[in-house]
């Protein structure tokens, strides 16, 4: 898989700009604040049709325009060639297209793209908010399953109502009676997403155990497991996950009504990182901190080549000058002359000569990319 052709209209920085990369590595170079990253999160934004930096798809619109236009061309090993296109606007809905063909359902575009992103903001999903780890697992389960997307909009639509209907109940009184209803539909798109996230992080925890233990010559051991707000058991179908997550929400009825909240289901989920025992998030090292985040996603791109079928697209967003020489060693050993890459820096010094030899270099200045 690897993308042919990129068209950024009114996209962050960038008026309009179109960019042919080369189909390994990808070198952008530049002064901080000219568009490096707005580049690679275009990228990232036609794999998801989210960006990873914000929330809010206005954040994305170059100031003083109304709308935004992203699009790429992607060659493909195992499917079509496709072109793939978001428009966004400050005042209508988004607009995906996939080979100009408006698709009404967003979630349609999920998994023409593939792409693993290394970024600064990794380091906040080992240590922060559990927040954080619940995005990083709907943005990458997303892009591997419509079903995951499609349920994970389902159910922010239904919590959304849901706890109106606590909060009202709580404020004003009145009959529960409608609640089993949308316990219903919450159990229905929960119990998938459940399922999704109990497969994705197993997997991914037998590959990144490895990767850490490279990371750290042998010295350091890495475990991370899902911590679901509604016990999975191993092999459970979606319908058993949706029976014991309806129990829960039964149990929790009393607590629910007192509060005026839903407080059972995946939107209460976290992830654990312990090392060699210990919790990394409280009381590891920033150097185990980043590890364990690069061994996460380093595992991903492996998981996303099994499940796919063919390597992702990988990202690597200003992290270079983060890395010492052998964690480098280590991204390039995974991605250098097997999978499309695009890496952004302040210089090409961050990059050894043999990787240099092989790479397209592009060159950011306020918004315009330039070939070297």
């Amino acid at each position: 898989m690897r993308i042919t052709d990129v068209h950024l209209v009114n996209f962050r920085n960038y008026t309009d700009q179109r960019v042919k990369p080369g189909p390994s590595m990808n070198i952008v170079v530049g002064s901080n604040a000219q568009g490096k990253s707005n580049l690679l999160e275009a990228i990232y934004t036609l794999t998801t049709t989210k960006s990873h930096r914000t929330n809010r798809d206005t954040d994305l619109i170059r100031v003083g325009e109304d709308s935004a236009r992203i699009a790429c061309s992607i060659v493909r090993e195992k499917q079509n060639d496709t072109e793939l296109e978001i428009i966004l606007s400050r005042t209508e809905k988004k607009i995906v297209k996939i080979n100009r063909a408006r698709h009404p359902k967003i979630a349609d575009m999920i998994g023409q793209l593939n792409s693993v992103i290394f970024s600064s903001e990794d380091l906040s999903m080992i240590k922060g908010d559990p927040s954080e780890r619940r995005r990083f697992l709907n943005l990458e389960i997303s892009q591997l399953s419509g079903q995951y997307a499609y349920a994970l909009g389902g159910y922010r639509r239904v919590l959304e109502q849901r706890n109106a209907l606590l909060k009202t109940l709580k404020l004003n009184g009145g009959s529960a009676n409608t609640l089993p209803a949308w316990d219903e539909q919450l159990t229905a798109f929960g119990s998938i997403m459940l399922k999704w996230r109990w497969d994705f992080v197993n997997r991914l925890r037998s590959l990144a155990a490895p990767i850490y233990h490279q990371l750290t010559d042998g010295s350091e051991a890495l475990d991370l497991r899902y911590e679901p707000n509604v016990p999975v058991r191993e092999n459970e179908t979606v319908e058993e996950i949706a029976a014991r997550f309806r129990e829960a929400l039964v149990d929790a009825r009393a607590r629910e009504l007192a509060r005026g909240v839903t407080v059972k289901g995946p939107q209460r989920d976290d992830i654990s990182f312990t090392v060699d025992g210990l919790d990394v998030r409280y009381y590891g090292s920033q150097g185990q901190q980043r590890s364990a985040a690069l061994a996460l996603k380093l595992a991903e791109i492996r998981l996303l080549e099994d499940m796919v079928g063919e390597p992702p697209v990988v990202l690597l967003d200003d992290v270079m000058a983060e890395l010492d020489e052998e964690r480098r060693s280590h991204v390039f050993d995974l991605t250098f002359g097997k999978c499309q890459t695009f890496a952004s820096a302040t210089g090409p010094d961050h990059f050894p000569p043999d990787v240099m030899a092989g790479a397209v270099v592009f060159r950011v200045l306020k918004g315009e990319v330039l070939r070297q």
